[in-house]
């Protein structure tokens, strides 16, 4: 079975020949991820076809997922440990158009989506694939001057706790693994902590949120605030941690000291009454002696799970720490799959274009990464047969083996038709090398398959 196949096949749609369209089109785009459906289609037929299912109004874009969803679940369940990451980027489809009354002058429209994935992850940052969605475009007029009358469930915030409902049903489904839902200060809401506080275990999935809030919490002998509890508690040991470049950072080794203490949280104010106070493990971390004229790293993280030690403290840490692998996902879906070009008008049929996108954009860095933490497994187990033998052929210049070579060294040779040159010390190959060289697997795949189908 092909990956497609494998990804989408399973699709319960409400018309087989969608499930089959939705194949084709998978197919077609995920062979020319950077092309437009017309270019990406090997016929004009195809083309009317891809344009008539992004817009069939009984089709929904979380049909177009589900079976990814349904396979996400299965490899979640072979893990010990799943990190449910949930974040949101921002859609730009903003378009010029010529202004009125004022000749060949152009104005731009802005034109602002959101998007909002709970995407699985193992604690090494191998993609496991996309579980769920929400997408949604902000209204014109601004709404956050009534934000404290709003019941939760009519705020952009609720999407969070959806997220984290998400990861409970995905604790429900999988109990031998541990599953964590982490999320950034945006995550950092009362409601979420109450909903963890009144599941029954069974279903109670794990989280780590950054705090964003320096919230009044109740201490003896009168309340205090977050960050000063923290700063209080104990040190429960260091560790040092490699900090990459960006824009007013140097890159550099960081020496972080770690303390960790249980608090809780006074009743939040609600437009009605009170919530509730609630209990949360908190995790602080902070570098000791940052560079001159930097300010040093900081996290406050709050979790549902007792930290009683350090080595559990720095599980905290690494596990907030891959969240930063969604970051990929949102690159490969904006850069590769160029998801903000996408022309589709209407709302619905550009969140069923996206959708698709998502199946497509899952596959390279399940590879990048899955490559880094199984290096020996067979490379069969991510690459179909007729890739890696194109691979090792374009590489080689020779006849594939007849045994498939191990998963890292397939990877790198396929890093190397981007450009990668895997000298020793090079270390292991990026995200874009890799995508360059798939490229080139890709297109030297239908070249071969076209070619036998002709007899050459």
């Amino acid at each position: 079975m092909s990956w497609v196949a494998h990804e989408v096949a399973g699709c319960q749609l409400k018309d087989q020949r969608l499930k089959q369209r939705l194949e084709v089109i998978v197919e077609r785009l995920g062979a020319k991820p950077t092309a437009s459906s017309p270019a990406a289609c090997h016929s004009w037929g195809e083309t009317q076809a891809t344009d008539r299912f992004l817009s069939n109004e009984r089709l929904e874009a979380a049909e177009i997922l589900e079976r990814q969803g349904q396979v996400t679940v299965k490899r979640i369940a072979a893990e010990p440990v799943v990190l449910i990451v949930q974040d949101t980027t921002f859609l730009d489809y903003s378009k010029e158009v010529m202004g009125k009354g004022v000749g060949t002058l152009r104005e731009t429209i802005r034109d602002e989506h959101l998007l909002h994935p709970s995407v699985a992850f193992t604690p090494a940052r191998v993609n496991l694939g996309v579980l769920h969605h929400r997408f949604w475009h902000r209204p014109e007029e601004p709404v956050g001057h009534r934000r404290a009358q709003r019941a939760i469930e009519d705020k952009e915030s609720y999407r969070w706790l959806l997220g984290y409902n998400v990861a409970c049903e995905v604790q429900r489904r999988c109990p031998q693994t541990l599953v964590s839902s982490v999320a950034d200060r945006e995550g950092d809401i009362h409601e979420w902590f109450l909903d963890a506080a009144q599941r029954a275990e069974e279903e109670q999935a794990a989280f780590v949120i950054r705090a964003k809030c320096n919230r009044r919490i109740a201490a003896q002998p009168q309340d205090t605030y977050l960050g000063e509890a923290l700063r209080e508690a104990p040190a429960l040991g260091q560790r040092t941690v490699e900090v990459s470049a960006q824009a007013g950072r140097t890159a550099r080794q960081a020496r972080l000291t770690v303390r960790t203490r249980v608090v809780t949280f006074n009743r939040g104010r609600r437009r009605g009454g009170h919530l509730p106070p609630v209990s949360v493990q908190g995790v602080y971390v902070t570098e000791d002696l940052p560079p001159p004229g930097e300010a040093p790293l900081e996290w406050m993280l709050l979790t549902n799970l007792p930290v009683d030690d350090f080595p559990m403290a720095e599980l905290i840490l690494r596990w907030y720490r891959a969240r930063w692998a969604i970051e990929l996902y949102f690159r490969i879906l904006k850069q590769g799959c160029q998801i903000e070009k996408l022309r589709l008008e209407a709302p619905e049929r550009l969140e069923r274009g996206i959708a698709v996108s998502m199946i497509i954009a899952w596959r390279l860095p399940h590879l990048t990464q899955g490559a880094r933490a199984y290096p020996q497994v067979p490379c069969t187990a991510v690459f179909e047969v007729k890739e890696w033998q194109t691979i090792y052929l374009l590489q080689k210049q020779k006849r594939p083996p007849s045994k498939p070579p191990p998963l890292r060294t397939m990877t790198r040779m396929l890093a190397q038709l981007g450009g990668f040159l895997a000298r020793r010390g090079d270390g292991e190959p990026g995200v874009e090398t890799i995508w360059r060289g798939y490229m080139e697997m890709l297109r030297a795949v239908h070249t071969l398959t076209l070619a036998r189908a002709v007899g050459l």
